[in-house]
């Protein structure tokens, strides 16, 4: 079996790349105890133990980190996709001569202004 795993291309690539490294070094390792463990015994048996569960808990931080990286930056992107969709649709609708969720927003809010005047004004006795 070959000591180098197929690599992946892209943004998350390179931390799937590490994650990938990172398992198939703890794989190794854990042959080389078994190894270990055959020709010391018990006593490097529990060395190793100890050992790994040091490393155990560094892993999982690292993973962690990794994924919160990951799960930040799939937002972000999913936002600006948002914000230029949005444009894209605004300047389309503003070819067509039709009006944009913003200017029906600004009409809806000059109609409840204009409104309120009229109310006033007919409230107001002459």
């Amino acid at each position: 079996m070959s000591d180098a795993a197929p690599k992946t291309t892209g943004t998350g690539a390179a931390a799937t790349d590490r994650l990938a490294d990172a398992g198939r070094t703890i794989w190794l390792a854990g042959l080389g105890a078994l190894g270990e463990i055959e020709r010391g015994g018990r006593e490097a048996f529990d060395r190793l133990v100890e050992r790994g569960r040091r490393v155990e808990g560094g892993q999982f931080r690292a993973v962690d980190r990794t994924v919160s990286r990951a799960a930040e930056s799939a937002e972000r992107l999913a936002e600006e996709a948002d914000a230029r969709l949005r444009h894209g649709v605004d300047t389309l609708l503003h070819r067509a001569n039709l009006p944009t969720r913003g200017d029906l927003a600004e009409l809806s809010a000059r109609l409840d202004r204009l409104s309120e005047r009229l109310e006033h004004l007919t409230e107001t006795p002459r």
